[in-house]
């Protein structure tokens, strides 16, 4: 309403302009009478266009008319702009507070998008913090719940819901502010899976002893991918290739739900069943990881089976394990 308002009453000062002109001035047509109009309301002013005393007077109040309805229409724009923004917000906070067993992801850099990007692909919510005004606008334009602040203050991992999140990731460009934020989501929720990047090594150790419960080195891990490729480039390609095919292979957990199909089966069971999936380890509900399972292994509740197979036999696993969605390490 307020907009169509600004409009009406823009639209109404150049059409008072435009007729009143083309009457004082005679010899000027309807488009000389809408320019000059313009230019004055404008405060541009060309000065090529004599007046007559009548007209002087005249554009004088279509100046003063014209500036405060401009600046008023500009300013109630800007309030409307803000609302928009304000109710985004709220909105955004109100999702945020709706959101459970979500990830948080402090840092939106290349590495943060690219794990949002993951998640979003296995179908995890996530919340992102960001310090950084440019960040945090590329992360709001990318439809992200975010959360602007430095994600080792109590308040904004409050407010991103800790509380309620299975995990919290530390990417910032910053070894020290990654440490921080470990030890700040460790004493808000003991126990949370915390997940850290870490330049140095000296800071890995450090980050693990502050209660990170996996600390990652992007050097050391593109290090070793490109020494993979290296050594084995027929296997770099196979993994790769699910990149460019979505559903071709992929490396992932699922876990055996109580009651489930698969509770109580044996490998040899289930694999007799679904044809093409190997089962890579099992890591049991009392923590023994059994790598390679014999075909006598029993499946039981809360087991975390980590499999390899093409995306058919994956979703037949997990109507079998009961889950709605498999967390994916490896989609290839």
């Amino acid at each position: 309403m307020a907009m169509v308002r600004c409009v009406l009453m823009a639209s109404a000062v150049m059409l008072i302009g435009t007729l009143g002109f083309s009457l004082i001035e005679e010899e000027w047509s309807y488009w000389d009478s809408f320019f000059f109009t313009l230019v004055t309301v404008t405060t541009v002013g060309y000065g090529d266009y004599g007046l007559c005393e009548n007209g002087r007077a005249f554009a004088a109040l279509i100046l003063l008319g014209g500036i405060g309805t401009f600046t008023y229409s500009l300013s109630t724009l800007m309030q409307i702009a803000s609302d928009v923004d304000a109710a985004a917000r709220r909105k955004m906070k109100r999702q945020i507070a709706e959101c459970s067993d979500h990830v948080i992801v402090c840092g939106y850099g290349r590495m943060g998008r690219m794990i949002c990007h993951e998640l979003d692909r296995d179908g995890r919510a996530c919340v992102i913090v960001e310090q950084h005004p440019e960040s945090v606008q590329q992360a709001f334009n990318d439809g992200r719940l975010v959360i602007a602040g430095r994600a080792s203050d109590d308040e904004v991992l409050i407010s991103a819901g800790i509380d309620r999140a299975s995990c919290v990731v530390c990417v910032v460009d910053s070894d020290a502010e990654n440490m921080f934020i470990t030890v700040t989501a460790a004493e808000l929720k003991p126990g949370v899976r915390i997940i850290a990047r870490a330049d140095c090594p000296s800071s890995a150790r450090k980050l693990e002893h502050a209660g990170a419960a996996l600390v990652v080195s992007p050097h050391q891990m593109a290090g070793k991918t490109i020494a993979t490729a290296l050594v084995h480039p027929r296997l770099t390609k196979f993994l790769n290739r699910g990149e460019e095919h979505a559903g071709y292979f992929e490396l992932g957990e699922i876990v055996i739900q109580a009651g489930s199909p698969a509770e109580g089966q044996t490998v040899r069971e289930l694999g007799s069943k679904l044809q093409g999936l190997v089962f890579v380890a099992v890591d049991e509900s009392h923590g023994e990881l059994v790598v390679q399972p014999s075909g006598d292994f029993c499946f039981k509740a809360n087991d975390v089976v980590i499999f390899a197979g093409g995306e058919a036999v994956v979703t037949q696993m997990q109507r079998a394990a009961k889950v709605a969605t498999s967390r994916t390490a490896a989609g290839v």
